[in-house]
């Protein structure tokens, strides 16, 4: 299976009915709001929630299912009942009290294999193992190898997936293979070597899972700049930009400035600090190692903050004209603020770097 870049988001795990009047809503979801079938299952309805603008739960009443990946799903309309027909990403809505509802749904072939980075970025000597995911139904262990035609730019381990930058070029492709009694899979990515001359460029490349898939290419900064006080703090950025405005980005701060290669926990970071409510500043005054991603892609707007665990590791510092250049890699997982007491909520998110790092003469840079 050929998969660059797969953009799927639900956009409303709670939907809430449009009112004129200022104040609190009636509310509809279902739960849960994220589940993966295999071709040819059968799941049963999802449960809905209704509650009144008091917060009150009621009875939804008739509720109609639909579905707007008819392709992927067969839902029925009465009895809410889903099947999966194809492979893929597909979502289940569900309308009560003039009020719709989205739940999302995964579906896999008997084996499924997936790449949790399908984009990445090394410099030269650099090293990552390519991380899979393998979904199966049949019991046994898949067989997982890895496959790249031969090239000047990196090798790949067949074994282990260990890519291995040589000199700058590509994006070229790999393949991931799975293996399980007489069925196949495969998914594909793409691996490009990148050398940096000086502190202009750099690209990035992350991956999100849960209710929110995405793979995405973005440009990327890293900077160290004094925060109130005047000590020095790192930032990563890797950042998609539309019409001049930063349309979706990850954010990773650390409370220390990078010079050197190593690794640094991210910590987690909660929705008043990473929303800067009241006098809290996550820039300025950061609290901890946190990290962030969000978008205004989506109606609404989704952010989602760092939880406790991640790490982002730098694997080469060089020198280069007016700076530095860094590589490296990212790992946290981000809780959805709209999602935030729903374990569902949570987005492992995952990249690969190359950025220019330059120092910053002023405080708090945006």
């Amino acid at each position: 299976m050929k998969r660059i870049v797969i953009v799927l988001t639900l956009g409303l795990a709670v939907a809430v009915a449009c009112s004129d009047n200022a104040g609190p809503s009636p509310a509809l979801s279902l739960s849960p709001v994220l589940d993966s079938i295999f071709i040819g299952d059968v799941h049963p309805a999802f449960t809905v929630h209704y509650t009144d603008p008091a917060g009150n739960p009621l009875d939804p009443g008739v509720v109609r299912w639909s579905t707007s990946t008819s392709t992927l799903l067969q839902v029925d309309s009465v009895t809410g009942i889903v099947t999966g027909l194809a492979a893929g990403f597909g979502q289940v809505q569900a309308s009560a009290r003039g009020i719709t509802a989205a739940a999302l749904v995964v579906v896999s072939k008997a084996l499924s294999i997936t790449l949790l980075l399908d984009t990445i970025y090394l410099m030269p000597s650099d090293t990552l193992s390519v991380p899979v995911s393998v979904a199966h139904q049949a019991a046994g262990t898949p067989t997982v190898w890895f496959r790249a035609a031969q090239n000047a730019v990196f090798d790949i381990d067949s074994a282990t997936g260990l890519s291995s930058g040589k000199t700058a070029g590509g994006p070229l492709p790999f393949v991931a293979f799975a293996a399980l009694g007489t069925d196949t899979a495969a998914d594909s990515g793409t691996v490009e070597i990148v050398s940096l001359t000086d502190t202009t460029g750099g690209q990035a490349g992350y991956t999100l899972f849960g209710t929110v898939i995405r793979s995405a290419k973005s440009a990327v900064e890293a900077v160290n700049y004094p925060r109130d006080g005047g000590t020095l703090t790192f930032r990563l950025r890797a950042f998609i930009s539309q019409g001049g405005t930063t349309a979706e980005a990850v954010v990773i701060t650390l409370l220390t400035n990078v010079t050197t290669a190593g690794a640094f926990a991210i910590d987690s970071i909660s929705p008043f600090e990473a929303l800067g409510i009241g006098n809290l500043d996550p820039i300025c005054r950061p609290p901890r190692n946190w990290g962030t991603w969000s978008t205004i892609a989506t109606n609404p707007e989704i952010q989602a903050a760092s939880r406790q665990g991640g790490t982002i590791t730098i694997t080469k510092v060089v020198s280069i004209a007016n700076g530095l250049a860094i590589g490296g890699r990212f790992g946290f997982t981000a809780q959805r603020l709209d999602l935030y007491g729903d374990p569902l909520g949570a987005l492992p998110v995952r990249g690969t770097f190359v950025a220019p790092l330059v120092p910053a003469s002023s405080r708090c840079v945006p």
